[in-house]
């Protein structure tokens, strides 16, 4: 029955790529293997049942726990399962409902945006330093060729951020979501800011100001604050700038309007802010179930127009004046994080076992597979200010336009033309 219900699923999709999937009683679905991209064995009837009825989720779950093996294009199979989930999540309520339950109880409250961000970025530090890069940064880069190397465009990234935020020395940044810090520290260090970061990952802080101190960098200038966003206007009263770089993704839609809100009250009248956040090119019911799952609990990738209707809805003072679409920028990114990874996949393996390589590579080369593609998530940098302010919105435009002065990458282990 299942392989039945298998192939007429594969017909409805229409997928143009030649592919096989070779079932658990020796049969096979698609092309030679000779002339197939890839090649998914499916070495039991529990992983065949779990294909059929739970779309990406059973998949993901059956990959992890080694029932499935794939030959060849692991991206071109990424692409395959995002329409075959389109088609399981159409197909009945049953699926619907099994996702629902299973997110409402992952729902960003206090309480459970603690566990959903422990349950990933907690993992190990020394996991992530193996594939992120020197400057431990976990969001998009930002790339002026694609050879460009993956630290220096990092880098180029957290200046980018600098220059539309239009820092001056001896203002307040707060930021929202700090990582391991490198944004903050990068702030401090090249523009002459101060900043308190707040995070709410007890790992990231702890190596965030193990960092700090190590440089030097006196904690009323640079402070890691372990405590949740909600609570930032308790520990400042107004700043100057405020920047969150893909924390907005851990939110949850239920929380735009209050995130709005509270940026608005802390930020100063014509102060700037920027959000940072991975998109979709329309809103969707239902995020990845396998990824929301065991990947990022209580994700969800908001469309533009739904952080738009938000701000039309805040009582705060907050304009939209850019935004920037870096879709392909995260695509190289992934390319990176991707070949560095599979570099140490036995480091992995022997450290942290199977399943957290087969999670983590399948999460890598399914966003591969979907920001090269285009195929409906995007990331954005939107830039908003505290109330209409034309002079800065002048001095903004004149300080991304014009290079700045050589000497101020001095210190920066490689030299880099201005973006």
């Amino acid at each position: 029955m299942y392989t039945r219900q298998l192939r007429a699923l594969l017909r409805s999709i229409q997928f143009q790529r030649p592919f096989q999937i070779v079932l658990p009683d020796g049969g096979s679905i698609g092309a030679p293997a000779s002339a197939a991209v890839f090649t998914a064995r499916i070495k039991t009837d529990r992983a065949l049942r779990d294909i059929v009825a739970r779309g990406s989720l059973g998949f993901g779950e059956a990959y992890v726990r080694g029932d499935i093996d794939v030959e060849g294009d692991l991206q071109e199979l990424a692409l395959l399962g995002f329409a075959a989930q389109e088609q399981v999540l159409k197909g009945g309520l049953v699926e619907r409902m099994g996702y629902f339950i299973g997110f409402l109880s992952r729902r960003n409250t206090p309480l459970n945006s603690r566990k959903n961000i422990a349950a990933h970025y907690d993992l190990a530090n020394d996991f992530y330093d193996l594939w992120l890069g020197d400057q431990m940064q976990y969001t998009c880069a930002y790339f002026n060729e694609p050879s460009d190397t993956l630290d220096d465009a990092q880098y180029r990234k957290m200046d980018l951020v600098c220059r539309k935020l239009n820092l001056r020395p001896g203002e307040l940044v707060v930021e929202a979501g700090g990582g391991w810090g490198g944004l903050a520290l990068h702030m401090v260090r090249h523009w002459g800011v101060r900043v308190k970061s707040f995070n709410i990952s007890k790992s990231q802080v702890q190596y965030a100001r193990d960092r700090a101190a190590q440089l030097g960098i006196p904690t009323d200038r640079l402070e890691y604050v372990l405590d949740d966003y909600r609570n930032i206007p308790s520990h400042v009263a107004r700043c100057d700038k405020f920047v969150s770089i893909c924390m907005l993704e851990h939110v949850g839609r239920e929380n735009y309007e209050a995130f709005l809100d509270l940026i608005g009250g802390v930020l100063r009248e014509r102060g700037l802010a920027m959000i940072q956040f991975i998109s979709r090119t329309a809103p969707s019911a239902t995020p990845n179930p396998w990824l929301e799952r065991y990947v990022f609990p209580g994700y969800y990738n908001p469309s533009l127009a739904e952080l738009l209707v938000a701000l039309e809805h805040r009582r705060s003072p907050l304009q939209l004046i850019d935004a920037e679409n870096m879709r392909f920028h995260y695509a190289l990114t992934l390319r990176h994080w991707l070949a560095r990874f599979e570099a140490n996949a036995e480091v992995i393996r022997a450290k942290w076992g199977e399943a957290v390589l087969r999670t983590f590579r399948l999460y890598l080369n399914g966003g591969l597979a979907d920001f090269t593609q285009g195929r409906g998530t995007l990331v954005y940098q939107a830039l908003f200010s505290s109330g209409p302010d034309n002079d800065a919105t002048l001095d903004r435009i004149r300080r991304i336009t014009e290079p700045r002065p050589e000497a101020e990458y001095a210190d920066h282990p490689r030299h880099l033309e201005p973006v």
